[in-house]
């Protein structure tokens, strides 16, 4: 019997657009539904549940079945059981609402299917990503001279980050070729600094690299997690009379726990001094080049080699979506390679596999294209400032209550906090571990309940509680509830402690 192919996939064929047409709507309409009652923003699932209803549906079968018959699945497995990102409960993560015309796009780029490497297979494609690019480096402030590419995310900026400043220091310092040649005999001293309130990419880059991790020279940060500026200075020259070559330094404009943004003033001219390459991991704090009231935080960006932005963050765009931009166009030779069949050296197209270290690439630009298109620069700069707004008040909101210690003073949009024990412990060693065991728990207990998504971290090895609140639609008496329950349940778990305590001096 003749298998009738057109029905999965898009073509003029009228079955083809009504199969395409028929299951677009459903799959909307499902989500819609969800959204129009959603209670919380995760249902918790115990482990032998997923046993008992997951394993028969994750089977692969020999016949295909029908849309409608996979509905209940899709609704009680995927939908129930997912983490809802756009609802104001969930605040743990660097990780957005997306904006609904960034949804639209999405439609677009996965029906389109273009693969960003070369010309012929996105060639619309291919430029509106350059433009969107330009569009960032005019923001950045950067000169004509600058370029960029869009990526997977931070992740793999800042390995191109790293990647640039280890090739472009081995082809001006030892003279070596390193994509023709492989490292130089003297690639064991090469040294990246950062702060140690860093992304751990910067390490994992450098253990990529060939370089190691222990390549990485972590810096001590001030009361503000910030990168402290004598410390770095002090570790380069150390570095300098030990023999080792320092190579780059990575200004964190937004720490993942803080928010904290490193002077990229002080870091380029002190990299000046030395020539060393500048990247800076924007991937947080990006957003700001947008904000109103507060962009003068990253006016320092174009100071910068090269820049890591991540719109699958503050840009509200679905993940994943990020980009890389470097200074200067010319840096990215240091990745270039052609081959005949893709991107043939004489050609005159553009070819935007000649800037990254992806081949296939998704056409991701048309999503925040299509963003700003209609909301607009101004409507976009007022989300941002509403979430810093919001994580101001809820820092303040906390300083007035005695049951919980803020631990830094909102630069963004993350507060990281504790809740206090109203007891003492008999050392402070005790209390330490009685305290960090509690906020452990709430932390993990609120997401048992669903109700409040929120993240676990530590500061000076004591266990804390953040929120990050990148969704603008976080109102204050939101955050007052969560607060309630926060110290509600450390209320319960210390009276729970205290029990186990007094059992056991009875015992």
């Amino acid at each position: 019997m003749e298998q009738d192919y057109q029905q999965w996939f898009l073509s003029k064929d009228n079955q083809s657009v009504r199969t395409y047409k028929q299951l677009m709507n459903q799959s909307i309409e499902m989500i819609s539904n969800y959204y129009e009652t959603i209670e919380k923003p995760y249902h918790h699932w115990e482990l032998e549940d997923r046993f008992e209803h997951f394993n028969d549906e994750m089977t692969f079968k020999e016949n295909g079945r029908a849309f409608a018959e996979l509905k209940e699945s899709i609704e009680q497995l995927v939908l129930r059981h997912s983490l809802h990102i756009s609802h104001t409960g969930a605040m743990a993560h660097l990780h957005c609402p997306p904006a609904i015309p960034a949804l639209v796009a999405e439609v677009f780029i996965t029906a389109l299917n273009q693969s960003m490497d070369s010309w012929d297979q996105s060639p619309i494609a291919t430029y509106i990503e350059d433009a969107v690019i330009k569009e960032c480096v005019k923001q950045i402030g950067y000169e004509e001279t600058a370029s960029g590419v869009f990526t997977s995310g931070g992740t793999q900026s800042n390995y191109m980050g790293m990647l640039l400043a280890r090739n472009d220091y081995c082809k001006r310092k030892l003279k070596a070729n390193v994509q023709e040649e492989g490292l130089p005999p003297e690639a064991n001293k090469l040294r990246i600094f950062c702060s140690e309130k860093a992304h751990f990419t910067v390490q994992q880059s450098a253990a990529q690299l060939g370089l190691g991790m222990n390549a990485v020279i972590p810096v001590k940060t001030n009361e503000r997690y910030e990168m402290c500026m004598d410390d770095l200075c002090a570790k380069i020259e150390l570095s300098k009379e030990s023999g080792e070559l320092p190579m780059a330094i990575v200004a964190t404009i937004g720490t993942t726990d803080f928010g904290s943004i490193d002077s990229l003033h002080d870091i380029h001219q002190l990299a000046a001094t030395y020539d060393m390459w500048v990247h800076a991991d924007a991937a947080y704090g990006g957003g700001l080049l947008f904000s109103k009231a507060n962009r003068h935080l990253v006016q320092e960006l174009k100071l910068a080699d090269s820049i890591t932005i991540d719109f699958h963050k503050w840009f509200y765009q679905p993940i994943s979506c990020g980009a890389f931009f470097v200074k200067a166009e010319t840096a990215f030779q240091h990745i270039q390679l052609y081959a005949d069949y893709l991107n043939p050296e004489e050609d005159e197209h553009l070819h935007l596999v000649n800037r990254s270290i992806q081949t296939t690439k998704r056409f991701d630009a048309l999503k925040v294209w299509l963003t700003f298109q209609m909301m607009g620069t101004s409507a976009f700069g007022k989300l941002i400032d509403q979430t810093i707004q919001n994580a101001r008040q809820l820092a303040g909101y906390l300083q007035e209550n005695s049951m919980v210690k803020v631990m830094n003073e909102p630069m963004m949009n993350a507060v990281v906090f504790k809740y206090q024990c109203k007891r003492i412990a008999k050392s402070a060693e005790n209390q330490k571990y009685i305290e960090n065991k509690i906020n452990t728990m709430i932390q993990q207990q609120l997401y048992e309940k669903g109700t409040y998504i929120i993240a676990k971290t530590k500061v000076n090895q004591e266990a804390c509680l953040k929120v990050t609140m990148l969704n603008p639609m976080i109102e204050l008496e939101n955050l007052k509830q969560l607060i309630k329950e926060v110290i509600q349940l450390g209320n319960e778990l210390e009276q729970k402690e205290e029990a186990l305590r007094e059992c056991a001096t009875i015992s």
